[in-house]
């Protein structure tokens, strides 16, 4: 069958009445940039590729699982209204959902967005915009340095008039369905506009912009489509996947999931895997954000199978497989995320959602259960504390983590032949040439205390020192202890630091014995406070929780080197319990001179 053409607006008008979508397709997820690009590349008369559609019967429509098109959308929502059907013929989208959504949402629908800087539990963060085109932009303007040569933006409610702009809704557009009654729209405006004395040159440019606006809604045939009519799911599913091979890729997770809602004929894969998505983030003790590709890879993981997202894994014997250990899987992840909540693990602080899956691997392997008092799995529980921490510290799993996974699998696999005990030590061997820190040594206390404010975990590394915060409740910054307003090149001259000493007070400033977590209220309080002004202000725990020394004479900046030199030995303590060094043999006296020497900072207050 040839391609057929249709306007824009003939499309759109099919949308959520008789043309849907089927479970096969992935969430939306375009950008309101992306959008703008959209209706910028409409209004140049540039071709939006084409789209293909999938005609069923209405003997169909009763075995298939259908939704909407998201036509208010809010970002970050990855959910589509189930679409309640009739007996009737009905469309279904194979390609072209994305631009398809966009289109819908411009001319008939919004795009709910949060305000910088708000919360995104709070209601009041988040507001519902519309497109809106300026019509007095001349796109034909050769200086301008955007590749968007028409005035298109969102907002949320129309923008003020101002001289040299005129905002027209988009949406409106869709109101002229005869020519007559937008001419009429036209010349109406038109005169309106020179009534306000708007220059000739400026009226051509709205008048220009807005017939654009409405050929490319109303009369260009820009909409190419090839529909196809097989009855056949395993047809379809191929067309789909091939389809979606070009242009912005599925994930490999789309594509399992794709496969799944179409072969676990007892469950709504789609709605199962979304909620329990939803549940593991928002129906737990804290706030956590993962998504399906997580839980997809948890599947294959947990299920001993290859976890490179590859369509030749994805056959029917391994969805089988998959299906029978949902319950299972399910359940090892529930009380994976519960154990990282426990510890004071959650979206504020886990640098790596798949180091969670070694632990989920072993719940699952195993009778271990997070919330039991038995002994042996109470030794369990404090070994995987023990070894996630230092795998997240160490960025384990960072980069492309495939290989990381499915070693750390097989090395749960051998030592599950002999022993139940979770393999602290056989992980952090095995796996220590993809760590930026080897735990396997407690001398590795010196990494972690180099850590500086600009590493990526430096934040995870003092929460540490906190397991009761809520970060996911409340707003928390890094913040300097000494003020790095206090240690500029001038200012520690002017406290008497000689010139040789500068570049260590200035390495120091960010290292992690000068930093500590604040609400950011205090932290904006604090300011450029001196230390030792603020602190008088603090509770008398404060410096036992944030590991301050007790000695005052160190609050000073010409004692800044001191005051990190004595801090590292609080935070050095602290850390060794928390990541269980004692149960190592402890450096030598040598070795840890040797250690000292080795760094700058130590050198420099050596030295001093």
């Amino acid at each position: 069958m040839a391609y057929k053409s249709s306007t824009i607006a003939g499309v759109i008008r099919h949308l959520n009445r008789d043309y849907y979508l089927p479970a096969i397709q992935r969430p939306y997820v375009w950008t309101p940039e992306q959008i703008v690009r959209l209706f910028d590349s409409l209004l140049k008369g540039y071709p939006i590729s084409s789209f293909l559609f999938w005609e069923i019967e209405p003997s169909q429509a009763g075995g298939l699982d259908i939704y909407k098109f998201v036509e208010d959308f809010k970002y970050g929502d990855f959910h589509n209204e189930t679409a309640v059907v009739n007996d009737q013929h009905l469309t279904l989208v194979l390609d072209g959902q994305q631009r398809l959504t966009s289109l819908l949402i411009g001319l008939r629908g919004s795009y709910k967005v949060k305000l910088k800087g708000k919360r995104w539990q709070n209601p009041d963060s988040w507001v519902r915009q519309s497109l809106y085109l300026d019509l007095m932009v001349d796109a034909s303007d050769e200086e301008s340095e955007s590749d968007i040569s028409y005035g298109l933006s969102f907002f949320e409610e129309a923008p003020v008039e101002q001289a040299g702009t005129h905002w027209f809704p988009v949406r409106n557009i869709m109101q002229f369905d005869d020519k007559d009654g937008f001419d009429g729209y036209v010349e109406k405006l038109l005169d309106s506009l020179e009534s306000k004395s708007v220059s000739r040159t400026d009226c051509r440019v709205v008048e220009r912009n807005l017939k654009k606006l409405y050929h490319g809604v109303w009369v260009d045939e820009s909409v190419a489509y090839f529909t196809e009519t097989s009855r056949s799911l395993e047809r379809v599913l191929d067309i789909f996947v091939r389809a979606n091979e070009g242009g912005t890729k599925l994930s490999k997770s789309d594509l399992l999931l794709s496969t799944i809602t179409t072969t676990w004929g007892d469950l709504n894969a789609r709605e199962e895997i979304y909620s329990y998505v939803d549940y593991l983030n928002s129906g737990l003790a804290r706030n956590n954000s993962f998504d399906k590709d997580w839980v997809m890879k948890a599947c294959l993981v947990l299920s001993d199978l290859p976890n490179a997202y590859k369509v030749s894994n994805f056959t029917k014997k391994n969805l089988d497989l998959i299906r029978h250990n949902w319950e299972g899987i399910k359940s090892a992840l529930e009380m994976t995320v519960r154990l990282a909540n426990d510890f004071g693990i959650d979206r504020e602080t886990l640098t790596s959602s798949n180091a969670l899956l070694p632990i989920a691997y072993y719940f699952f392997k195993t009778s271990v259960r997070f919330n039991s008092t038995e002994a042996k799995h109470l030794e369990a529980i404090q070994a995987m504390h023990r070894w996630l921490v230092k795998a997240l510290l160490a960025s384990t799993f960072g980069g492309s983590s495939d290989g990381t996974i499915s070693q750390s699998r097989k090395i749960i696999q051998e030592s599950l032949v002999t022993s139940d005990e979770f393999p602290e030590r056989a992980l952090l061997l095995g796996l220590r040439r993809q760590s930026h820190i080897d735990f396997t040594d407690p001398r590795s206390l010196d990494d972690l205390l180099s850590l500086t404010y600009q590493d990526r975990t430096t934040f995870f590394a003092l929460s540490l020192l906190h397991p009761d915060k809520r970060w996911g409740s409340a707003q928390y910054h890094m913040d300097h202890i000494f003020p790095q307003a206090s240690l500029t090149k001038a200012k520690l001259l002017s406290h008497g630091v000689s010139e040789w000493a500068i570049e260590a007070y200035l390495k120091g400033k960010d290292r992690l014995s000068n930093l500590q977590l604040l609400p950011y209220l205090d932290n904006i309080e604090k300011s450029d406070q001196p230390f030792k002004a603020w602190l008088n202000g603090r509770s008398p725990t404060f410096s036992y929780e944030h590991s301050i020394p007790d000695d005052k004479e160190l609050y000073q900046v010409d004692r800044l080197l001191d005051f990190l030199k004595a801090r590292d030995r609080l935070l050095r303590k602290r850390y060794a319990d928390i990541l269980g060094f004692s149960s190592y043999p402890a450096a030598s006296e040598e070795s840890s001179d040797a250690l000292e020497c080795s760094d700058p900072l130590e050198a420099e207050i050596s030295e001093k």
